[in-house]
């Protein structure tokens, strides 16, 4: 049985642990979801998308794409405000438009937040911490092996599959002994990244007008 191969250290592997990271997701997720401006929410998925790049994820942007004109559509069917424009005899009205937007940026934000902030590593204090950072490991792998599944040998794929997990999970636990701490480079990036969009959040508090809300 081939073991999966190990993929190369990222900047945030190395030099960001992952409580570290799940801190910082937690301290982005107030001021990623009180931005009301639409033109900086973007610039903030883009920022974590690029903080996923670092961290050695795969950037899924069809899926991205996919849940955002799903959201959007949606929201059109109910016209609510001025009529932009009209498409095969839809009506695209500014309040629906904004209204989907602020929620797909809301849904794929979230999405690419939590894939750069929860690591599958991560190991919380307690019993009830250890469950849920296993169960986050076997979710992160199963994700990542499920294009090998085939349907010629759904069930033999599948179980293929489960055993080089599992033997990739009792490698993980050995490695977390030895896992490297924070480091000032890490730390920097992710305090910057933080007061970043803490800044963003209370410029626009500030702002009369924002550039394009809700």
């Amino acid at each position: 049985m081939k073991s999966p191969e190990p993929r190369a250290a990222s900047f945030m592997t190395t030099n960001a642990s992952p409580r570290v990271l799940f801190l910082a997701g937690a301290l982005l997720f107030p001021a990623f979801l009180l931005q009301q401006d639409i033109a900086i929410r973007a610039l903030q998925i883009a920022l974590f998308m690029v903080l996923n790049a670092i961290s050695g994820k795969r950037i899924r942007f069809l899926q991205y794409f996919i849940v955002a004109a799903g959201i959007v559509v949606f929201n059109l069917v109910i016209p609510t405000g001025r009529v932009l424009l009209s498409v095969i005899g839809l009506p695209i009205t500014e309040g629906a438009l904004k209204s989907g937007l602020l929620k797909a940026t809301a849904m794929t934000g979230l999405i690419a937040l939590s894939q750069f902030s929860i690591r599958s590593d991560l190991r919380l204090p307690g019993r009830i911490g250890g469950l849920i950072g296993q169960s986050l490991f076997y979710f992160e792998k199963i994700m990542g092996e499920r294009r090998r599944i085939e349907r010629k040998d759904i069930i033999g794929s599948i179980d293929t599959v489960l055993l080089e997990i599992y033997s990739a999970g009792i490698v993980e636990k050995s490695a977390t002994k030895t896992r490297a701490h924070s480091t000032l480079p890490g730390l920097a990036v992710l305090s910057s990244v933080v007061l970043i969009n803490w800044g963003a959040y209370i410029f626009t508090l500030f702002q009369p007008r924002p550039i394009w809300g809700g």
